[in-house]
């Protein structure tokens, strides 16, 4: 019993069971207690028990024994049963408890609809039978004020029943509710672009979508097919709908992965025909444009792409270790013609700067010539070196235009001419100035003739 049933307790007394029957003196007991219409009711039903007498076993009211005409029921009295061989009092109490029993299952069923312990279908079907056995037998006891707490609970049950409809109605809505937000998931996951779709976690979230939705049917109280139907049909739709894409989609995908399996298969066996080549620098060459074509195919399976990787690799590896084995032997050998031409290099800038280079002109090509004959240096160290020289020989291919330029016979004769010309041009002036010395334009012809012979013989 939960701990919030606590019904209360009937009990008969002695003096209150003799206002409400009567017993002869073969133990008969006749119920005269009226009922609210003022008619006899009956007030304890004769049941079995083992303080019966055989009599009693039979389950139905027994007539007195012996003189019929005086044990029989008077108006308005009912017979309840026989209690023979006991006092009337023993007799009384006997069936009153029965009618105690049922006024105290009563209180209990009130006690339970209080507390709403129960639902209201379970305590109208234990009103229904307390009414029902209330009905169907003969009491002592106070049997008006039983029929009117049975019907109040009546009252009780029915508020209680439309506060469980009510709250069944919320419920459903809230079922209602968590539908529409699975079945509203569902809808934009199978919407969503199958490019932009990230398979995995779609799949499974489709599926604890499904777990949910079955969850929530498990889930008092339960809807009606109307009620579900339209929610269910378009969760399936989307799910359908998701199942049919996720398919398409990784059909496309199988395809495409088979004929990027399909290149990369010849692509290996290319790189695996090369792996012995000693012909490094077209070969580098070619596992370089090799590895563009790899990437140029785009991604496949994963383990198989994983696998073709790796033997892609392994092929380049073999060939690419023999080339640095090879190449580490030469730069071993390199590595004295590297010391010489460092030390040419140094011989070379220290004739700089290059102010008179028809001085240096031999040494300048002397030290070239050994620099052409020291040989290779190492691989790693060819760039650095070419750059240093090739600064010196820039520098002295400059110094070398700007001597030509010059002491070029032709520039110099070209100059002396035009010399001689400003010369005769200038005594002229001077002559002319002599004359109209007022003359502004003279003098101005003069002066620009001189800058300009200055400038000429200064020049080159």
């Amino acid at each position: 019993m939960s701990p919030a049933v606590r019904p209360g307790h009937h009990e008969t007394t002695l003096d209150e069971a003799r206002q409400l029957a009567r017993v002869d003196e073969d133990g008969h007991v006749y119920a005269t207690a009226p009922t609210s219409s003022g008619t006899p009711e009956p007030a304890v039903r004769q049941e079995e028990s083992a303080e019966q007498t055989p009599a009693e076993q039979t389950g139905q009211p027994q007539e007195p024994e012996g003189d019929q005409s005086a044990g029989r029921p008077s108006a308005g009295e009912v017979y309840v049963g026989q209690y023979p061989g006991a006092t009337s009092e023993e007799a009384l109490q006997y069936f009153t408890r029965k009618f105690d029993e049922l006024f105290n299952r009563a209180l209990l069923l009130k006690a339970r609809v209080e507390a709403a312990a129960d639902g209201a279908k379970a305590l109208r079907e234990s009103r229904e039978a307390l009414l029902a056995e209330l009905d169907g037998g003969a009491w002592v006891g106070d049997v008006p004020a039983l029929r009117s707490m049975l019907a109040e609970l009546a009252e009780g049950i029915d508020a209680l029943a439309a506060r469980e409809k009510e709250e069944a109605e919320q419920a459903v809505a809230e079922h209602l509710t968590v539908r529409e937000g699975i079945v509203a998931e569902a809808e934009q996951i199978a919407a969503t672009d199958p490019g932009a779709q990230h398979w995995k976690s779609a799949q499974q979230r489709m599926s604890e979508l499904f777990e949910a939705w079955k969850a929530e049917q498990k889930k008092p109280p339960r809807l009606t097919k109307a009620q579900e139907d339209p929610y269910w049909k378009r969760f399936r739709a989307a799910r359908n709908t998701f199942d049919k894409e996720r398919r398409a989609f990784f059909s496309r995908r199988d395809k495409e992965h088979g004929e990027v399996k399909r290149i990369k298969e010849e692509l290996i066996a290319r790189a695996e025909e090369l792996q012995h080549s000693t012909d490094f620098g077209p070969t580098t060459k070619a596992y370089h444009r090799l590895m563009d074509e790899w990437k140029a195919a785009g991604r496949g399976a994963r383990r198989t792409d994983d696998a073709q990787w790796a033997r892609f690799r392994k092929a380049q590896d073999v060939f690419f270790a023999s080339r640095d084995a090879v190449n580490a032997e030469i730069d071993a050998e390199y590595q004295a013609n590297l010391e010489v031409k460092e030390q040419l290099l140094k011989e070379l800038e220290a004739l700089m700067p290059f102010t008179a280079p028809e001085t240096v002109r031999d040494r300048y090509h002397a030290l070239l010539e050994r620099w052409d004959a020291a040989g290779r240096v190492p691989r790693g160290d060819v760039k650095r070196m070419e750059g240093a020289l090739k600064r010196v020989q820039d520098a002295f291919r400059e110094a070398e235009e700007a001597h030509w330029r010059r002491t070029d016979p032709e520039t110099v004769a070209r100059q002396n001419s035009m010399l001689t010309q400003l010369d005769e041009t200038i005594a002229g002036l001077e002559q002319e100035l002599e004359q109209a010395r007022s003359a502004g334009d003279a003098r101005t012809m003069l002066r620009r003739r001189r800058l300009w012979r200055r400038g000429a013989a200064g020049g080159g």
